[in-house]
């Protein structure tokens, strides 16, 4: 592919995007037994293909595997995946001011 400039800004980004995802899902869940323990089905299917993600951009980035334009359009479509999985996760945190929680 041409525009490597593309490749490795999608990259860049899934990456940070799945740090910043499992710090939530770290925090979420109060530590890695808890997760394994109670996670939902569809919550581990995000986290398995997020972390294929980041594993496809360091293979990426580090010119182990060539780019085609499948992994590129893969990367793109887990990136929105993860945005909405990160929207949900912080659109559900709850406030708790004066005894009362407002969501």
């Amino acid at each position: 592919m041409k525009n490597t400039l593309a490749n490795k800004i999608t990259s860049c980004l899934s990456i940070l995007l799945v740090m910043v995802y499992l710090c939530e899902l770290m925090s979420s869940f109060e530590g890695i037994k808890k997760i394994f323990l109670e996670i939902s089905l569809v919550a581990l299917l995000v986290t398995i293909f997020v972390i294929i993600n980041l594993l496809l951009s360091i293979l990426l980035l580090t010119k182990k595997i060539k780019v085609k334009r499948v992994l590129i359009i893969f990367q793109i479509l887990i990136i929105i995946v993860t945005i909405w999985a990160l929207y949900e996760i912080y659109s559900f945190e709850e406030i708790i001011i004066d005894s009362q929680i407002v969501s």
